[in-house]
């Protein structure tokens, strides 16, 4: 097996690989989470996962943020995706997570994905999976019930989350556009040939 040595992924890579593992943990069986309860929590646990690192990618990559900022306390020492959503929007003058979501969601195919990653971001529904996200409890599976979702519809979850870290160079280019912009409007209007 040839294997990579010395290599330093990039966040759309590592973005990406959280994503296919949360496919490769659900498989094709579509009663496989059902069928295994324990799963659940490493399977949503790698979606926001992926979801929180192209946050952080594409916020320090377009200059929103500094490493050093998303690790800050405030930020959850960088696992509050809410908390690091709401950052990149304040620093581009946006309405509270307006920005973030139209940059991550632009470009995604699927129909509600939007919707699926507004619910992640910032959404009520997942307000307690975010902070057992956040207190690394959902990592380790220390959870209980209502501690955490799940969105209706997993395949289209995942394919979600997985276009999101495919767009990731998109969503900064979008990100340093908005940032760059002498407008003061909490609006970014693009021109889709541009990305």
């Amino acid at each position: 097996m040839n294997r990579r040595t010395n290599h330093v992924f990039t966040g759309k890579e590592v973005a990406m690989a959280y994503a296919l593992s949360a496919e490769r943990i659900a498989g094709n069986d579509e009663n496989f989470l059902n069928k295994n309860q324990a799963v659940i929590p490493i399977f949503v646990s790698q979606l926001f996962q992926s979801i929180e690192i192209a946050i952080k990618y594409a916020s320090i990559e377009s200059g929103l943020f500094t490493e050093e900022e998303a690790r800050s306390r405030e930020n959850r020492s960088g696992h509050g995706i809410r908390e690091l959503a709401k950052l990149a929007c304040e620093r581009l003058g946006g309405e509270p997570f307006g920005p973030i979501m139209m940059a991550m969601t632009r470009f995604n195919k699927i129909e509600n994905s939007g919707e699926i990653i507004r619910h992640m971001i910032s959404g009520a529904k997942f307000e307690k999976t975010r902070e057992c996200y956040a207190s690394r409890c959902l990592v380790y599976g220390q959870v209980a019930d209502g501690d955490f979702a799940l969105v209706d519809g997993i395949p289209e979850w995942i394919a979600s989350v997985k276009e999101t870290a495919s767009n990731l160079p998109k969503i900064i280019k979008i990100l340093r556009d908005w940032k760059a912009s002498p407008s003061k409007s909490p609006h970014f209007v693009i021109g889709l040939q541009k990305y």
